[in-house]
Protein backbone atom coordinates (compact mmCIF):
# COMPACT_ATOMS: atom_id res chain seq x y z
CA UNK A 1 0.00 0.00 0.00
CA UNK A 2 3.19 2.50 0.80
CA UNK A 3 4.12 1.68 -2.73
CA UNK A 4 1.04 2.55 -4.81
CA UNK A 5 0.50 6.03 -1.82
CA UNK A 6 4.15 6.32 -2.68
CA UNK A 7 3.66 6.07 -6.63
CA UNK A 8 0.50 7.85 -6.93
CA UNK A 9 2.28 10.94 -5.24
CA UNK A 10 4.75 10.86 -7.61
CA UNK A 11 2.50 10.16 -10.47
CA UNK A 12 0.32 13.50 -9.26
CA UNK A 13 3.10 15.92 -9.14
CA UNK A 14 4.23 15.14 -12.58
CA UNK A 15 0.99 15.61 -13.57
CA UNK A 16 0.43 19.11 -11.41
CA UNK A 17 3.53 20.44 -12.57
CA UNK A 18 2.74 19.85 -16.79
CA UNK A 19 -0.62 21.68 -16.39
CA UNK A 20 -1.01 25.19 -18.34
CA UNK A 21 -0.26 27.93 -16.76
CA UNK A 22 -3.25 30.67 -16.36
CA UNK A 23 -2.83 33.65 -19.11
CA UNK A 24 -2.85 36.13 -16.65
CA UNK A 25 -0.02 34.40 -14.86
CA UNK A 26 2.46 34.75 -17.53
CA UNK A 27 1.25 38.51 -18.50
CA UNK A 28 2.32 39.27 -15.60
CA UNK A 29 5.52 37.53 -15.63
CA UNK A 30 5.83 39.09 -19.46
CA UNK A 31 5.05 42.76 -17.72
CA UNK A 32 7.35 42.05 -15.05
CA UNK A 33 10.35 41.52 -17.35
CA UNK A 34 9.54 44.15 -20.15
CA UNK A 35 9.49 46.94 -16.85
CA UNK A 36 12.99 45.87 -15.55
CA UNK A 37 14.36 47.37 -18.23
CA UNK A 38 12.60 50.70 -17.38
CA UNK A 39 13.39 50.08 -13.78
CA UNK A 40 17.05 48.49 -14.33
CA UNK A 41 15.93 45.88 -12.08
CA UNK A 42 18.08 43.06 -12.78
CA UNK A 43 16.54 41.54 -9.50
CA UNK A 44 13.45 41.46 -11.11
CA UNK A 45 14.62 40.42 -14.30
CA UNK A 46 16.76 37.70 -13.04
CA UNK A 47 13.82 36.04 -11.13
CA UNK A 48 11.83 35.58 -14.63
CA UNK A 49 14.92 34.59 -16.76
CA UNK A 50 15.50 31.12 -16.44
CA UNK A 51 19.34 30.48 -15.22
CA UNK A 52 19.71 28.60 -19.00
CA UNK A 53 17.28 30.84 -20.74
CA UNK A 54 17.98 30.89 -25.07
CA UNK A 55 17.89 34.43 -26.17
CA UNK A 56 18.56 35.30 -29.82
CA UNK A 57 19.23 39.15 -30.05
CA UNK A 58 17.56 41.50 -32.93
CA UNK A 59 21.29 41.13 -34.82
CA UNK A 60 21.20 37.19 -34.65
CA UNK A 61 23.62 36.72 -31.98
CA UNK A 62 23.41 34.65 -29.09
CA UNK A 63 23.29 35.89 -25.27
CA UNK A 64 23.00 34.08 -22.10
CA UNK A 65 20.93 35.64 -18.95
CA UNK A 66 23.67 37.27 -18.20
CA UNK A 67 23.96 39.34 -21.31
CA UNK A 68 20.69 40.08 -21.30
CA UNK A 69 20.94 41.35 -17.22
CA UNK A 70 23.73 43.88 -19.02
CA UNK A 71 20.79 45.00 -21.05
CA UNK A 72 18.91 45.54 -17.99
CA UNK A 73 21.54 47.55 -16.20
CA UNK A 74 21.72 51.26 -16.13
CA UNK A 75 23.92 52.50 -18.37
CA UNK A 76 26.30 56.07 -17.49
CA UNK A 77 24.80 59.25 -20.04
CA UNK A 78 21.36 56.99 -21.05
CA UNK A 79 18.35 57.18 -19.73
CA UNK A 80 15.52 55.36 -20.98
CA UNK A 81 12.21 57.05 -21.14
CA UNK A 82 9.67 53.85 -22.08
CA UNK A 83 10.20 50.38 -22.51
CA UNK A 84 6.29 48.46 -22.61
CA UNK A 85 5.39 45.43 -24.42
CA UNK A 86 1.97 45.88 -26.90
CA UNK A 87 -0.26 43.54 -29.21
CA UNK A 88 0.97 40.88 -26.61
CA UNK A 89 -0.69 37.35 -27.47
CA UNK A 90 -0.17 34.43 -24.47
CA UNK A 91 -1.08 30.97 -25.43
CA UNK A 92 -0.95 28.55 -22.66
CA UNK A 93 0.11 24.49 -23.49
CA UNK A 94 0.30 21.84 -20.94
CA UNK A 95 3.82 22.70 -19.20
CA UNK A 96 4.31 25.88 -21.07
CA UNK A 97 3.49 29.21 -22.63
CA UNK A 98 4.35 31.01 -25.90
CA UNK A 99 4.27 34.63 -25.42
CA UNK A 100 4.64 36.87 -28.69
CA UNK A 101 4.31 41.12 -29.57
CA UNK A 102 6.12 44.07 -30.27
CA UNK A 103 8.34 45.47 -27.75
CA UNK A 104 8.85 49.60 -28.12
CA UNK A 105 11.13 51.72 -26.36
CA UNK A 106 12.37 55.34 -26.34
CA UNK A 107 16.29 56.00 -24.81
CA UNK A 108 18.14 59.31 -24.25
CA UNK A 109 21.64 58.95 -25.21
CA UNK A 110 24.03 62.40 -24.36
CA UNK A 111 20.95 64.44 -24.95
CA UNK A 112 19.79 62.41 -28.64
CA UNK A 113 16.76 60.67 -28.03
CA UNK A 114 15.76 57.44 -30.15
CA UNK A 115 13.04 54.66 -30.45
CA UNK A 116 13.29 51.36 -30.98
CA UNK A 117 10.34 48.51 -32.14
CA UNK A 118 10.86 44.65 -31.91
CA UNK A 119 8.65 41.72 -32.33
CA UNK A 120 9.99 38.97 -29.96
CA UNK A 121 8.65 35.79 -29.02
CA UNK A 122 9.27 34.05 -25.42
CA UNK A 123 8.77 30.52 -24.41
CA UNK A 124 7.88 30.15 -20.45
CA UNK A 125 8.12 26.59 -18.50
CA UNK A 126 7.56 25.90 -14.63
CA UNK A 127 10.84 26.58 -13.06
CA UNK A 128 12.06 29.59 -11.09
CA UNK A 129 11.46 31.51 -8.16
CA UNK A 130 7.94 32.66 -9.61
CA UNK A 131 6.99 29.35 -10.66
CA UNK A 132 7.63 29.80 -13.84
CA UNK A 133 10.57 31.64 -15.80
CA UNK A 134 11.43 32.54 -19.56
CA UNK A 135 13.65 29.18 -21.21
CA UNK A 136 13.40 31.17 -24.42
CA UNK A 137 13.55 34.38 -26.21
CA UNK A 138 13.61 35.54 -29.66
CA UNK A 139 13.87 39.47 -30.50
CA UNK A 140 13.84 40.49 -34.53
CA UNK A 141 12.76 43.07 -36.41
CA UNK A 142 9.97 44.78 -35.95
CA UNK A 143 7.21 45.96 -39.33
CA UNK A 144 6.80 49.70 -39.78
CA UNK A 145 4.32 51.75 -37.45
CA UNK A 146 1.30 52.11 -39.66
Amino acid sequence: MRILSYGLFFCCSAIASAQPPSVDQIRALDSIWTRSYFTHDTVAAKSVLSPDVFITASNGSFKNRDGELNDVREYPGTTVNYFRSTDVTVRPYQGSAAVTGQLEWEMTTNGRASTVRRRYTAVYAPGGPRGWQMVVLHIGAAAAPR
